[in-house]
């Protein structure tokens, strides 16, 4: 356990520099974060395809969570290139709050708001398109987040009614309503029950054939159903990028075998 090698160019996946590339959403090079004094995120740099799934994986503390925030724009002082849609992220036009409808971000822990399901789900559209929203929307986002023929007859109840899977599911549909280009799902069904995770993952599924997903999990099986990229990370670094397929059969790194056979490792 103690055959590491040490220095960071050893460490850091190799991914090409940030460029306008067709075919990409997401293009992150050289990112790096410093919170209070601490290094947390180190010249991260890997790609996003324009639709298909991709998981990031590693032991807790890796700055994974950390670098969804980045890419949403909750951590602001962070430093690197990060192209989005081929724009850069600080020239985004309409600003932050602008690009962050374009980075769905889904946390562990659903949030609803105390109104109704469907005033949830157009909770992020402006004033007048909440009054009269698009022709379908709900009963599309809905459908999209599996919840539609569960709520349909009850679209003006509260949203509290819901069990904890169909309110993140909820939010899912919420966050597709503001029509994003991507979403970021920070263990989207760690406290779930193993109906609710089935219904998510099948969304998810669904939803990654439109548009690239980004999502956090420490579920090892689960990350092998819903397969694609897989971004393993640790001690706030990118240690390889592979398919599933081979990432789970074939992992090139020994940090990434150790994870896998003992889910830790040791990259200080």
């Amino acid at each position: 356990m103690n055959t590491k090698r040490k220095t960071s160019d050893m460490l850091v996946a190799t991914a090409q520099p940030a460029t306008t590339t067709d075919g990409v959403s997401l293009q992150v090079s050289g990112l790096k974060l410093s919170l209070g004094g601490k290094n947390i995120l180190r010249d991260i740099s890997f790609s996003l395809r324009e639709h298909g799934i991709n998981i990031l994986i590693g032991p807790s503390g890796a700055g994974k969570s950390t670098l969804l925030r980045c890419l949403n724009q909750l951590h602001a002082d962070w430093q690197g290139e990060m192209l989005i849609m081929n724009h850069h992220a600080r020239q985004w036009p309409g600003g932050t709050d602008a690009l962050r409808h374009q980075m769905g971000l889904i946390a562990q822990k659903p949030a609803v708001f105390p109104c109704s399901i469907e005033k949830n789900v157009t909770f992020g559209l402006s004033s007048r398109e909440r009054k009269h929203p698009p022709a379908g929307l709900i009963e599309r986002v809905l459908r999209q987040a599996v919840l539609w023929d569960e709520v349909k007859d009850r679209l003006h109840e509260s949203a509290a009614i819901l069990s904890i899977g169909q309110q993140q599911r909820l939010c899912i549909a919420r966050a597709l309503a503001l029509s994003p280009s991507m979403l970021l799902l920070d263990e989207p069904t760690a406290s779930l029950d193993p109906r609710s995770k089935q219904l998510i993952e099948a969304s998810l599924s669904q939803l990654a054939e439109t548009m690239p997903l980004l999502c956090v999990t420490h579920d090892i099986e689960q990350a092998q159903r819903l397969g694609g990229q897989i971004i393993f990370m640790c001690d706030g670094r990118i240690i390889e990028i592979a398919s599933a397929d081979t990432f789970f059969t074939r992992p090139e790194r020994l940090e990434a075998r150790e994870f896998l056979r003992w889910s830790t490792c040791d990259c200080s």
